[in-house]
């Protein structure tokens, strides 16, 4: 008998397939098979672990970025920019960003100049830096000519950046200057840094510069001279350098033109037929009201001696050693007839002073006059 199934039996679907149907039982004692876990696509979990780690980046350049922010906010900074410049030698920027106000007197105030002083800021660190409202002290130390100079800048609160960052504006720190006083003609010209300047009526100068050491030298042409020196301005905030006080010499040139001077002045006053020449040391007197005078003159008999020493409140001082003799003759006619008469000899002092020089020469100018000091006038 061979078995069969009915007709459409194989259409009927298996149990597994029907909604609302049931697997059997297990019987007690049989194990149980593991329930199988539905795997996670790739791409969900893909965008599970790229959407946390746009989270994280996020949060952590957020971190970065206030970080980054807040350091190129700090109030250092401003100070920084500036000795950057400064030890770069790049003075018009650095005084751009200190906002350092100067103009064309201002001669040290330059490139040129600050690369000839020696001593200058090489370097620098920041101590401290203190924040107390809209106000902000920034304590550094400068490297300079070998050893640290302390430096304090202040800077103030303009605002913010994006409402958040604080915005500092440095305070124009104070400059020294270099202080000079010659003793020598006004107006003497002097070299600070290679840059050439002319003292005032008293001789002095005052220029504002830099931390550096300046070299200074007296510009007295062929005629004086001194010796060389320098200027030290350390840090800011001082009131200047140590004063350079220089004293001028007169050379061999200057000595002999001196020399010439007083010749010249000798010569004028010999030359003049008045009995008393004006602005000399000798003159004549005694003359008679009732007789005419003429032809008169003056003679020159033995020219005076003289040595010129240091500079005094008016010039270089030119002292007598021995002096001149000068007689006086004229004619005269009067009451008693015709006749000549004579004055001497008399003493020709040529005390005085130099008070500068020319292209031409000395100027010199004579401390004694009319003969108020000499004997035998």
């Amino acid at each position: 008998m061979t078995d069969q199934q009915p007709d459409g039996w194989a259409a009927v679907p298996h149990v597994d397939t029907l909604r609302g149907t049931q697997e059997a039982p297990v019987p007690a004692g049989v194990p149980t098979p593991a329930r199988r876990r539905r795997p996670v696509r790739r791409g969900a979990l893909v965008g599970i672990v790229a959407g946390g780690v746009a989270v994280v980046v996020l949060a952590v350049t957020g971190v970065v970025g206030y970080v980054s922010q807040s350091a190129s906010h700090a109030a250092d900074r401003p100070v920084r920019a500036f000795l950057d410049d400064l030890t770069a030698g790049r003075v018009d920027d650095a005084l751009d960003a200190a906002g350092i106000d100067h103009d064309d007197q201002d001669v040290l105030l330059t490139d040129a100049a600050y690369a000839k002083a020696s001593g200058r800021v090489t370097g620098y660190r920041i101590a401290a830096t203190r924040t107390d409202g809209d106000t902000a002290t920034v304590r550094a130390y400068l490297r300079q000519g070998g050893r640290d100079v302390a430096a304090t800048f202040t800077l103030d609160r303009e605002g913010t950046d994006w409402g958040v960052f604080p915005v500092w504006a440095l305070e124009a720190p104070e400059l020294g200057e270099v202080e000079l006083s010659v003793r020598g003609p006004a107006g003497t010209p002097v070299e600070v840094a290679g840059q050439r300047i002319a003292t005032s009526e008293d001789g002095t100068a005052r220029l504002s510069a830099l931390p550096g050491t300046y070299a200074v030298a007296v510009d007295g042409g062929k005629w004086f001279t001194a010796e060389g020196a320098s200027a030290q301005v350390s840090g800011f905030g001082v009131t200047g350098s140590a004063p350079v006080a220089m004293t001028t010499t007169l050379t061999s040139a200057g000595e002999q033109a001196a020399q010439q001077a007083v010749d010249r002045w000798v010569d004028g006053c010999i030359a003049s037929t008045d009995a008393a020449p004006a602005g000399c040391s000798f003159y004549a007197y005694g003359e008679d009201p009732e007789y005419a005078y003429s032809n008169q003159k003056w003679t020159l008999e033995q020219r005076p001696r003289v040595t010129v020493g240091g500079w005094l409140s008016r010039g270089w001082a030119v002292s007598t050693t021995t002096f001149g003799r000068a007689t006086f003759t004229a004619d005269i006619s009067g009451p008693g007839g015709v006749g000549t008469a004579s004055a001497g000899p008399m003493n020709v002092n040529a005390s005085g002073y130099v008070s500068g020089f020319t292209d031409e020469g000395a100027t010199f100018e004579s401390a004694i006059g009319n003969g108020a000091s000499d004997t035998g006038s």
